[in-house]
């Protein structure tokens, strides 16, 4: 009989000491997805969505010039070097190379369209 408490007993204090931690994971799973659940949606800040818009236009830039049709390719060229101007001021020290870019292809532009 002792011998079999001594084998047994481990066993059981294992399988309880697996539950209670099943147990808890499972509580704080729950909690972790009720806060999130409950948590607000996070809330795009300026500089996120000028970087978003920026890069939007350089995009739209660049297809409508491909497409051959410079005015509306020249009016994304300034509003996407505006946005990189914003994002520059906005945030000192970065996106100084976008800004620069956005610039010369404006710039670039400018006077094949003649405005120059």
């Amino acid at each position: 009989m002792d011998l079999l408490h001594m084998v047994l007993r481990p066993i059981i204090v294992g399988a309880l000491v697996a539950f209670v931690s099943w147990l808890s994971i499972t509580v704080r799973k729950r909690k972790v997805a009720r806060a999130e659940a409950a948590a607000p949606a996070p809330v795009e800040d300026r500089s996120q969505t000028l970087l978003r818009q920026a890069q939007q236009f350089d995009s739209e830039r660049d297809s409508l010039e491909a497409q051959g049709q410079r005015p509306e390719a020249l009016a994304r060229a300034r509003a996407a070097a505006d946005s990189w101007r914003q994002l520059a001021h906005l945030r000192p020290g970065r996106f100084q190379t976008e800004l620069q870019a956005a610039l010369t292809r404006l710039d670039h532009l400018q006077k094949t369209a003649g405005h120059a």
